[in-house]
């Protein structure tokens, strides 16, 4: 029995803070995300998840259950899952709340509608040629003032004719029509491995954001155990100039950007998620600095305050 669990402190001094758990669901399989917001604008936390088959809404505080979506085939080119590996939040379609973005073999949206409690929200495709995208990440890459999704082609040619491959995909005109979103492949080919999560953030100060991605690797990754970035162009040419942060870093998975000393430059901070350590990069030369050599799979890092 897998459970999603939703923790909060009980004390404002984190260094002897004690957490109370709180389950809002026991599944019968795995879950792999969880994604938060205010859906019906109560003021209390909603959550998103995908598992049993389903894309369900857990209504705070009390987490009554909502369906969002059921999985089967037919909806896209490739058979689903059970659930997705991976899932993220953004207002596809600008009408002011946030849609559902999911990894299930094809990456998809649901829209949520003006009345979320309403029934199942509308499927709809962002791009099902690209394969093993573990990780979803919104945000503005190109500058234009609207969201943008980064996404990850891990899988290897014949599975995918994109592969070993890191995408941003911009939203059509009219999302609600459209088949695919648009694709800007601008790490072609030279993300090898089992390429994880993905960070945005400028690093570099040249007022353009820039990408950065682990993979992890082995026998059925080659070519991963790495940490890079992947620098914007001024002139949005593709693909990305390439910079490696460090190879032989088994287990390498999470990177996110971040000024982490105070010093108003930019570092990354990163996991070895199917390994052991946490450990940053320090900006701006991004010398490796380990953290906690000891903490084993920290698959999962968020930064906040």
């Amino acid at each position: 029995m897998r459970k999603l669990l939703f923790l909060f402190p009980l004390f404002f001094n984190l260094a002897q803070a004690e957490w109370k758990k709180h389950v809002v669901v026991e599944a019968k399989g795995m879950i792999n995300s969880a994604v938060a917001a205010d859906w019906n604008a109560d003021g209390k936390i909603d959550i998103v998840a995908s598992l049993d088959g389903k894309v369900m809404l857990f209504m705070g505080p009390n987490w009554k259950t909502n369906t969002l979506h059921d999985f089967r085939p037919g909806l896209s080119r490739n058979k689903p899952r059970s659930v997705c590996i991976h899932s993220c939040l953004m207002d596809v379609d600008g009408d002011g709340d946030q849609d559902f973005i999911g990894s299930n073999n094809t990456v998809f949206w649901l829209e949520c509608p003006d009345n979320p409690l309403s029934g199942p929200w509308e499927y709809r495709t962002v791009d099902d040629e690209i394969l093993g995208t573990h990780c979803l990440t919104a945000g503005d890459v190109n500058r234009d003032g609207k969201p943008d999704l980064i996404a990850n082609s891990g899988r290897s040619v014949p599975q995918t004719n994109i592969p070993n491959s890191l995408i941003w995909l911009e939203v059509p005109k009219n999302p609600r029509l459209a088949k695919s979103w648009i694709r800007h492949v601008f790490a072609k080919g030279d993300a090898p491995g089992g390429s994880h999560y993905t960070g945005l953030g400028d690093v570099n100060g040249d007022g353009f954001p820039d990408i950065s991605c682990a993979a992890k690797g082995g026998d059925r990754f080659p070519g991963g155990q790495w940490f890079s970035w992947w620098e914007q162009p001024k002139d949005g040419k593709l693909p990305w100039k390439k910079h490696l942060l460090a190879d032989k870093q088994p287990g390498a998975t999470n990177i996110l950007p971040a000024d982490l000393d105070g010093d108003k430059k930019m570092d990354y901070f990163a996991t070895r998620g199917h390994g052991q350590g946490v450990l940053w990069f320090k900006g701006p030369d991004f010398k490796l600095i380990e953290i906690d050599t000891k903490i084993l799979v920290p698959h999962s890092l968020d930064l906040a305050d």
